[in-house]
């Protein structure tokens, strides 16, 4: 009865699923109703459009806002070559990647607003996969990922997700750059 109650023509699928009626009142007045449940339904269905689509990013060289280059060379124990920052139109803070003196990157910090807190979230959990290790310490909510080579770590504050990637497999110094970021765009 509810797909009848949705159709485009409520008056002919609103007969065909009660079997018809003889008074022309009574179908008017069905019609009437379950066009109002249609409208309704409508409604709440319909998402709001999603936001327009960021600019191209702008790739240049450090300094990282929210991150001092020393700090990063302490914290990960290891030389930096240079810093680049990706600036996103739209986006809170430019993302920053340290790279070592062979060109390698060592520490990616990606920033990402989103909608929502809960789309946020969402978002960290698909960055981390459901093998990682949940957070409740830093920010909102997360989890970290350990990987040969690698570990992602993916936290929110609100509507913003922070993801951490070092080229270490542990995460004491992703989850201290985690908070250090978090800190400083308090």
């Amino acid at each position: 009865m509810r797909g009848c109650a949705l159709g485009v023509l409520v008056l002919v699928v609103t007969a065909g699923c009660s079997g018809g009626t003889a008074d022309p009142e009574a179908a008017s007045s069905a019609a009437q109703t379950s066009g109002a449940d249609a409208s309704t339904a409508e409604s709440s269905a319909v998402s709001p459009p999603p936001p327009p689509p960021p600019g191209p990013p702008v790739v240049g060289p450090g300094p990282c806002p929210y991150l001092d280059l020393g700090y990063v060379e302490e914290t990960v124990g290891q030389r930096m070559g240079r810093v680049e920052t990706v600036t996103v139109e739209g986006q809170p803070a430019p993302d920053c990647v340290f790279y070592r003196p062979d060109d390698r990157a060592a520490v990616t910090i990606d920033l990402t607003p989103y909608a929502d807190p809960v789309a946020a979230q969402n978002a960290a959990l698909v960055s981390v996969t459901p093998a990682a290790m949940p957070i409740t310490d830093i920010g909102d909510y997360g989890g970290v990922l350990i990987t040969p080579g690698q570990t992602l770590l993916a936290v929110t504050s609100g509507p913003l997700l922070l993801v951490v990637i070092t080229n270490q497999e542990t995460s004491l110094q992703a989850r201290e750059l985690a908070t250090t970021v978090l800190a400083a765009l308090a």
